[in-house]
């Protein structure tokens, strides 16, 4: 439970609740969340609601404090405001979309498109973590995200 308490502390710290967008349950997310997360994380996340759903559901069984009707309005307004974003077509993407879609600094996304010139199309996850100087875990976390 207390690596739970952590990671979500990352999540919502209170000087970043501003940035929140304004919209039904966001002052839900503030009352409920306030205590141990930030917003500057959750600002660049991207989540289908079934996934946001699931992030919800670890907090409440990890004890954060709601009633079932305020955990369903931080999920509808986690999926209206931070929706999942469309897959990036790697075999396409210029390195600004792998940035700004895929969250690579703007280095690995050079190297991922000089890699691309150079070697041809990506059939796979495998190919893009070929890629030298890039974190292969960075790859898995965001291979559900690649179409080819």
């Amino acid at each position: 439970m207390r690596n739970v308490v952590i990671g979500l502390l990352l999540l919502f710290p209170a000087i970043a609740q501003e940035r929140l967008p304004a919209g039904p349950g966001r002052e839900t997310v503030k009352k409920v969340c306030s205590a141990c997360h930030s917003a500057e994380n959750v600002v660049g996340l991207a989540k289908t609601r079934e996934e946001w759903g699931q992030v919800v559901g670890e907090m409440a069984t990890q004890g954060a404090q709601g009633t079932v009707d305020e955990f369903n309005d931080i999920v509808d307004y986690l999926t209206e405001h931070f929706p999942s974003a469309p897959p990036v077509n790697v075999n396409k993407a210029t390195a600004h979309q792998f940035e700004s879609d895929l969250g690579f600094t703007a280095k690995e996304a050079d190297a991922i498109v000089q890699y691309r010139r150079e070697k041809g199309s990506f059939k796979s996850a495998d190919d893009i973590a070929r890629v030298p100087g890039l974190d292969a875990k960075k790859i898995a976390a965001r291979k559900d995200r690649f179409t080819y």
